[in-house]
């Protein structure tokens, strides 16, 4: 093989690397961050990703990214908004085969009130631990307790 065709393979893998990233859409300030028609604020907004869901990097334009949202909607969003798992955002996602949910209470306890459902395979954002229990925000917006033993990487 040829040094030519050695550059050219190792750029496809580089590449197709890059294409493979996953991130999480951290925006916990406004809840959301816009996925768009373009690379750039004035392009049109074809939905709002929810803080918390995953997108799968595409191509890169300077500080956008052409992404595949976990919905299977594809846009461009701003890099600075997503991150991946290994950042400092610690993202775990509800594990609950059997029933399928896993309940986000007022507090760290099984006697505190239910304030939602989270589905098996929601992604939360830990935000604090307290004991066997964490303080999760859930994409939908809701900030509560869960039982860390149904959360997973």
């Amino acid at each position: 093989m040829t040094r030519a065709m050695l550059a050219l393979v190792f750029t496809l893998m580089s590449t197709i690397a890059l294409w493979a990233e996953v991130l999480v859409v951290n925006s916990p300030g406004d809840g959301f961050l816009n996925l768009r028609t373009g690379p750039g604020s004035q392009y049109n907004i074809i939905m709002p990703m929810q803080h918390g869901t995953t997108v799968e990097t595409l191509e890169i334009k300077g500080s956008w990214a052409r992404v595949r949202h976990e919905s299977g909607n594809v846009g461009w969003a701003f890099r600075q908004h997503m991150v991946s798992f290994d950042d400092g955002v610690q993202m775990r996602r509800v594990y609950s085969p059997g029933d399928g949910f896993l309940n986000l209470r007022s507090g760290p306890g099984s006697d505190f009130a239910v304030l939602r459902r989270m589905y098996h395979g929601d992604w939360v954002q830990i935000l604090e631990r307290k004991g066997n229990w964490v303080r999760v925000h859930h994409p939908s917006g809701t900030e509560g307790w869960a039982y860390s033993k149904y959360l997973r990487k």
